[in-house]
C-alpha cells in the first residue's frame, strides 16, 4: 500500500531565519528550497510517491519548461524527486472541471508523461459532476461583456440547468472537432450581446446551439463518463503502439457505486492493470466505502477469474478512519494533501495523531492595508510574543528574553539613522531592483534583520525605495529617511511592553519559563489582535506542549516554532510534520508488507515479473496474487522487482549484494514474507533485513504464507471485500 502526496509547490526555505522572520536571500533563485522528501531521510520520508498534475504544472511556464527539459528526478527540474520515490502524473481534471472538454489530447498527454520521466501516467478523464442525469450549459468567460452577472440570465435558464462559465483555451484538441465543430476553430471570441439571453430558456438554448462561445448538453454526466472511457481505449492503443517507458493507469469516473463498477469492468476488458478512481475528493467516508467496496468486488472477480493482479489508486482521498476500507477492499495506493493543508486552513492544525490535535498560536504579520504606525506596532507586539514563546520553550526567563529583545531593537533603530546618513550614496545601493538593494543592506548593516523583524518589513521596504531614488547628484532630503525612523521611534516609545509584568511574576514565583508567565503574554497579545476566540485552544497547546512529544526532524529542530501559525516557512513545515504523523497511523493500520521470492536465472528471459511468477512459481502466484495491502514481486541482487515490472537484463543472486539491496529496500517496510521451497534465506540477507527493523517471515508453503499475511493485517483467512457478486467473466470482455 502506497501513499502519494500531490506536488503543489509545497516547499520551504532551507535556511530561513526564524528569529528575524527573514528568507535566506531576497532572491528566490538563490534560496535552497526543500520539499518534504528533502527534509526527511530515506527511512522516515512520510510518503511513498508524488502525484504531479499537468494542470498545476502549467500554472508556471518556467516550471513547465524545466520539467519538460529535465524530467522530475533531475536537480535542474527544481523538484529533484529522489529516484526511489515513484511518481504518478495526471491531467488534473479538477482544474478544468468547468470546461466543456479536457484541454489536452491523448497523444500530447502520453508524450508529456514520457518527457517528465514519471513512473505512472494517467489517462485523460473528465470529472463527473453531480449524480445521474445533468443538464449543463458552458459559456466562454472571454466572451462575457464587462459587468456581466449571472443575474443577467433568464431565471428559468439558471434554475433548470447547471451553468459553467470559465475561460476557454485558445485552441482545443483535435477530437473536439468531432463533438463540437462550432467551437473548434472559434479563436478569440466576440463579446456576447446580452440580448441573446432574453426570453425563455428554450429560445436561449436554441440560439446558442451552434454558437462558438457556448456548449449545451442535455445529459452532461453521461457525456463526461463516456468521454473518459473513450480516452481510456484510445490511450491504451497509443500506449501499446509506441512503447512508452512509464506504466499507464486508467482513470475512471462515476456518480454512484454501480457506475464506477461498470466503468471498471470496461477498462479491465481493455487490458488495464492499474485503475485510478477519480471524482471522490471531498466525498464522505461512507460514500467512498460503498464505491471502493463495489469496485473491490469487481476487481477481485477479475483477478481470480484471470489469474492476474490489478492495482487501484484512489485520487484525492485519505482519512484515518477509512484505512480499514481502503485496505480491505483491495486498493493499493491513494493520495491526498489534506493533512498538509490542514496546517494553515483552520483550527486544530498541529497533529500528533487523529485524536490529539492542537491549535498553532497565531502571531500575525502587519497587513498591506496598515499605515506605518500600525505596521510597526503589530511588528513589535508580534516579536514580543515570539521571543516570549521561545524563552518558554527553552525553560528560561521570559523577562530576560524580552529585555534582551527590547535592547536589540532599540540599538537597531538608533544605529540605523547614522548608518543611512553615512552610507546612502554607496555604490552598493546604486541598483534598479529593490531586491538587490535589500540584499546589499542586509549584507552591510548587521542589524538589518532585527530592524525588519521589530519595526516591520514596511519600514525597511520604504527605506529601500528611498535608497533607490537617492542620487548624490540630485540627493533626497535626509529628512525623508528621518521621518520614517521618527515614526518607528515614536511607536516604540509608546509601546507598552509586558516585560515588567513578566519580571514581577517571575520574582513572585521564584521560577521562570512557566505556563502562567507565558500565558499572560499570549493572552494579552491575542486580545489585542482580536483573537480571543482562540484562547481556549491556545491554553491547551501551551499546557500540553505537544512538540516535545514528537521526534520528527521538524519538531526536534524547531521546537515551539512549529506550533506557531505564521507564514509559509512555519506553516508548511507544520504540514510536513502533520503528514509524518498521518503516515505513522497509516503504517500502524496498513503495515508495509513485501511478499517476494528469490528469482532464478530464467527471470531475464520473461516479458514481465508477473509471467515469471505465474509460470515459475505457480503455487505462490495462485496463493498471493489477489492479496490486499501487500506488495508482491521477486528479489535479485539488482533489487526488488514488482509484479508488473519488466525483469532486469541480467540476474545475480550473490548473497552479499542480495542482502545489501533487499536490506536497503526493506528500511521502509515492517514485514518481509519470503517464499522458497529449496533452501532457507541466506543468513546475510536475513541479517541485512532485520537490522532495518523489518521482520522476516520464511515459508515453503504458499498457502501458509497467504494466511500469515492476512493474519498480520487482521483479515479473515478467506479474504473478500464485504460484498461479492459473481458477475461472470464475460462482462470483462472488450
Amino acid at each position: 500500500m502506497r501513499f502519494y502526496v500531490p506536488e503543489w509547490e509545497d516547499r520551504v526555505d532551507a535556511h530561513y531565519d526564524f528569529e528575524h522572520d527573514e528568507h535566506s536571500s531576497p532572491h528566490t533563485s538563490e534560496r535552497v528550497q526543500q520539499y518534504i522528501w528533502d527534509i526527511f531521510d530515506y527511512e522516515s520520508t512520510p510518503i511513498d510517491g508524488v502525484l504531479i498534475s499537468r494542470e498545476q504544472v502549467e500554472d508556471s511556464r518556467t516550471k513547465f519548461e524545466r520539467l519538460i527539459d529535465h524530467g522530475v528526478h533531475h536537480e535542474a527540474s527544481g523538484l529533484n524527486i529522489p529516484d526511489w520515490l515513484p511518481t504518478i502524473s495526471d491531467c488534473g481534471a479538477w482544474g478544468y472541471k468547468q470546461l466543456p472538454f479536457p484541454p489536452y489530447d491523448n497523444d500530447g498527454m502520453l508524450e508529456f508523461y514520457e518527457q517528465l520521466g514519471v513512473t505512472v501516467g494517467v489517462t485523460i478523464d473528465h470529472l463527473v459532476l453531480g449524480t445521474g442525469h445533468q443538464e449543463r450549459l458552458y459559456l466562454d468567460k472571454r466572451a462575457m461583456p464587462e459587468g456581466f452577472s449571472t443575474d443577467d440570465l433568464p431565471e428559468d435558464l439558471t434554475e433548470d440547468l447547471d451553468l459553467m462559465i470559465d475561460e476557454w483555451p485558445d485552441t482545443w484538441p483535435d477530437y473536439v472537432a468531432e463533438s463540437e465543430p462550432s467551437i473548434y476553430e472559434a479563436g478569440d471570441p466576440d463579446p456576447f450581446d446580452l440580448s441573446i439571453f432574453e426570453g425563455s430558456a428554450d429560445r436561449v438554448l436554441a440560439d446558442l446551439r451552434d454558437d462558438p462561445r457556448a456548449v449545451y448538453r442535455e445529459d452532461d454526466t453521461d457525456f463526461r463518463y463516456q468521454l473518459t472511457l473513450k480516452n481510456a481505449r484510445e490511450m491504451r492503443d497509443l500506449y501499446e503502439e509506441n512503447g512508452y517507458s512509464f506504466r499507464l493507469m486508467v482513470a475512471i469516473q462515476g456518480w454512484d457505486p454501480g457506475s464506477y463498477a461498470n466503468a471498471a469492468r470496461k477498462v479491465l476488458g481493455m487490458g488495464y492493470d492499474y485503475l485510478g478512481i477519480g471524482g471522490v475528493a471531498g466525498s464522505n467516508v461512507e460514500d467512498v466505502r460503498k464505491t471502493t467496496t463495489e469496485l473491490g468486488t469487481v476487481i477481485k472477480d477479475y483477478e481470480r477469474g484471470f489469474d492476474t493482479r490489478v492495482d487501484t489508486h484512489v485520487f484525492g482521498f485519505a482519512k484515518t478512519d477509512a484505512f480499514e476500507t481502503i485496505g480491505r477492499t483491495g486498493m493499493t495506493s491513494f493520495d491526498s494533501a489534506s493533512m498538509l493543508r490542514a496546517a494553515w486552513t483552520g483550527g486544530e492544525n498541529y497533529h500528533l495523531d487523529s485524536e490529539r490535535r492542537y491549535d498553532a498560536i497565531r502571531v500575525r504579520y502587519p497587513s498591506n492595508g496598515d499605515d506605518l504606525e500600525d505596521a510597526v506596532e503589530k511588528a513589535l507586539r508580534g516579536q514580543e510574543v515570539l521571543h516570549g514563546l521561545r524563552a518558554f520553550d527553552e525553560n528560561r526567563s521570559i523577562a530576560d528574553a524580552l529585555d534582551e529583545w527590547l535592547s536589540s531593537a532599540e540599538i537597531a533603530l538608533d544605529s540605523f539613522e547614522s548608518y543611512l546618513y553615512d552610507n546612502r550614496f554607496d555604490d552598493r545601493f546604486d541598483a534598479s531592483r529593490l531586491r538587490d538593494i535589500e540584499q546589499s543592506l542586509r549584507e552591510d548593516f548587521d542589524l538589518a534583520g532585527e530592524l525588519k523583524a521589530s519595526f516591520s518589513d514596511m519600514l525597511r521596504s520604504r527605506v529601500h525605495k528611498l535608497l533607490r531614488e537617492d542620487d548624490p547628484e540630485e540627493p533626497l532630503l535626509f529628512e525623508e529617511y528621518a521621518r520614517l525612523l521618527k515614526t518607528a521611534s515614536g511607536v516604540f516609545e509608546e509601546f507598552e511592553s509586558m516585560q515588567a509584568e513578566i519580571a514581577r511574576r517571575e520574582r513572585t514565583t521564584a521560577d521562570v519559563g512557566t505556563f502562567k508567565q507565558v500565558w499572560a503574554l499570549v493572552k494579552s497579545y491575542a486580545e489585542w489582535m482580536g483573537d480571543e476566540d482562540h484562547l481556549q485552544a491556545y491554553e491547551k497547546t501551551l499546557r500540553n506542549e505537544p512538540w516535545r512529544e514528537c521526534g520528527c526532524p521538524i519538531c526536534s529542530e524547531l521546537g515551539i516554532e512549529v506550533a506557531i501559525f505564521r507564514g509559509n516557512n512555519r506553516n508548511r513545515r507544520r504540514g510536513f510534520h502533520n503528514t509524518r504523523k498521518f503516515y505513522d497511523e497509516f503504517e500502524e493500520e496498513l503495515p508495509k508488507i513485501l511478499v517476494a521470492t528469490e528469482a532464478s536465472a530464467s527471470l531475464s528471459g520473461v516479458e514481465t515479473i508477473e509471467s515469471y511468477l505465474r509460470n515459475s512459481e505457480p503455487e505462490l502466484w495462485k496463493a498471493v496474487h489477489d492479496l490486499p495491502v501487500a506488495e508482491i514481486g521477486v528479489v535479485t541482487a539488482n533489487g526488488v522487482h514488482e509484479w508488473w515490472e519488466q525483469p532486469p537484463s541480467t540476474v545475480s543472486l550473490a548473497p552479499s549484494k542480495l542482502g545489501q539491496q533487499i536490506g536497503a529496500h526493506c528500511v521502509r517496510y515492517q514485514d518481509l514474507f519470503i517464499y522458497s521451497t529449496d533452501r532457507p534465506l541466506f543468513e546475510e540477507v536475513r541479517h541485512a533485513v532485520e537490522t532495518q527493523d523489518c521482520t522476516v517471515h520464511e515459508y515453503s508453503d504458499a498457502n501458509e504464507l497467504r494466511t500469515a499475511v492476512l493474519d498480520r493485517l487482521g483479515y479473515e483467512a478467506e479474504y473478500l471485500p464485504s460484498r461479492l457478486v459473481q458477475s461472470g467473466l464475460a462482462e470483462f470482455s472488450q
